[in-house]
């Protein structure tokens, strides 16, 4: 067995792409699709000094049996991996400690794990990793859609910055995109809209990123003003941004990740045509 620095990423992709289609080797947000896989590697998994920040381990036939990647954002890591077709732990723990090594500025790991992966579920016992959360993956075909008549909401513009950005960071605190930053992201594919009274009060927004390239689409952030709970909001901006999404004839099917334990809401996606597809539990690991 040899551990080795990844040069073919093509390869790598569909090595990932075929352990990552089964629930007991799956590991979240990786995707199952050689392709989408393939431009998350070159876009992700290459540092500014163009180091690659991913390993693999061959078995002496030359085939990869296991690997492990960071996605690095300054300190913090979103860990891929460990992916492993052999039952042995040792190398787990070897191809983990060559990413430590290679990686020493790191302070945070953060680890994805399909609740039916046991032996990475077991891998994270083993390393101490604190158990953060549970996710629950929603998948929606588009003939599964309730689609609307009339669409209330309209396209975001500057002058609804100040109302959204608060309303964003009391709903999402800490999130991975701040109001800003998804201001900064829109474009033809990124879209925010807004709900909004006739006096101009904003009542809610739905924010959701289209890849027509790589026909896939995600539903990042619905929020409702505290004063407009309750009033069917919600499940209307959400059939409003699921129609828009699968007017793109590229999209067919849509995913969504949402907290296992939110039972209120996840009741409405499952109610707007979502079905349950994995349940995915978070680790974090801080290097001392």
């Amino acid at each position: 067995m040899t551990i080795e620095k990844v040069v073919d990423f093509q390869e790598l992709s569909l090595f990932l792409s075929d352990i990552n289609k089964h629930k007991n080797s799956h590991i979240g947000f990786c995707g199952e699709k050689p392709a989408e896989i393939h431009q998350t590697l070159k876009e992700d998994f290459i540092g500014d000094d163009g180091d690659v920040t991913f390993f693999i381990a061959r078995n002496n036939s030359g085939e990869i049996v296991a690997a492990i990647g960071l996605d690095i954002d300054e300190t913090t890591a979103e860990v891929w991996g460990p992916f492993n077709q052999t039952p042995s732990v040792n190398l787990q723990h070897e191809l983990w400690k060559n990413i430590l090594n290679a990686n020493p500025t790191v302070q945070t790991f953060e680890f994805f794990i399909n609740k039916e992966n046991t032996q990475q579920n077991m891998f994270m016992e083993e390393i101490k990793a604190e158990k953060t959360g549970e996710h629950l993956n929603l998948e929606m075909k588009e003939q599964d859609i309730d689609g609307v008549r009339e669409i209330k909401s309209t396209p975001f513009v500057q002058s609804d910055f100040q109302a959204f950005e608060e309303l964003h960071n009391k709903t999402f605190p800490n999130t991975y995109y701040d109001a800003k930053t998804i201001k900064e992201r829109l474009n033809n594919e990124n879209v925010l809209r807004v709900l909004k009274t006739k006096s101009n009060e904003l009542q809610g927004y739905a924010y959701f990123e289209i890849d027509t390239e790589m026909e896939e689409a995600s539903l990042e952030y619905i929020g409702i003003s505290d004063e407009f709970q309750n009033k069917g909001l919600g499940t209307m901006m959400l059939k409003e941004a699921l129609s828009e999404i699968f007017s793109y004839p590229q999209i067919n099917e849509i995913t969504l990740t949402v907290d296992n334990t939110n039972s209120q809401a996840n009741h409405i996606y499952m109610k707007a045509g979502f079905k349950p597809k994995d349940v995915l539990i978070s680790y974090r690991v801080d290097n001392a």
